[in-house]
């Protein structure tokens, strides 16, 4: 028999070997089931204002691994400086929206009837409450849009050369 330490020591390195693969492929597995149970919020994306339908189109984002359940819509509307309407509040409109997981979908908010048509600088606060399937919680998302005005980022770019 040759050096029977080597086989022992080579036996024990591919038992480590082994035993460091399958546990890293059960700990990642069970992480991603983690990570892909937990609920997010959706992020807004992108509004447009259909004049003709006088209604909002919302661009929602579920960057979850979980369907989320759009169950009610309500707005807040704030009339600009060009605007003869006067402000008004629709709530707790009932709606069944499923915003699945790693998807965009398009959320339509009915603007209140026999009202005029948004003008610039008019403004409207929307709130859309959503479950998750985890639990009976309400949860919120609100975004404000202001007709015709673009939205900036807040990161300003630095001069080259850094501070003077």
């Amino acid at each position: 028999m040759r050096k029977p330490a080597g086989i022992l020591v080579l036996l024990t390195a591919i038992g480590l070997f082994l035993g460091w693969s399958i546990g890293t492929f059960f700990t990642g597995v069970t992480a991603a089931k983690v990570v892909a149970s937990i609920p997010a919020s959706p992020i807004v994306t992108e509004v447009s204002y259909n004049r003709s339908k006088h209604e909002l189109t919302y661009s929602m984002l579920n960057p979850g691994g979980m369907p989320l359940s759009i169950v009610r819509e309500s707005f807040v509307f704030t009339p600009g400086g060009k605007s003869k309407e006067k402000g008004y509040v629709v709530s707790d409109i009932p709606v069944k929206v499923t915003l699945p997981p790693g998807v965009v979908t398009k959320v339509v908010l009915k603007l209140k009837p026999g009202t005029e048509k948004l003008e610039v600088g008019d403004a409207v606060l929307a709130t859309f409450t959503y479950v998750t399937p985890l639990s009976t919680d309400l949860y919120t998302v609100v975004h404000p849009f202001k007709m015709g005005v673009q939205k900036t980022n807040a990161r300003t770019k630095t001069e080259k050369g850094g501070k003077k």
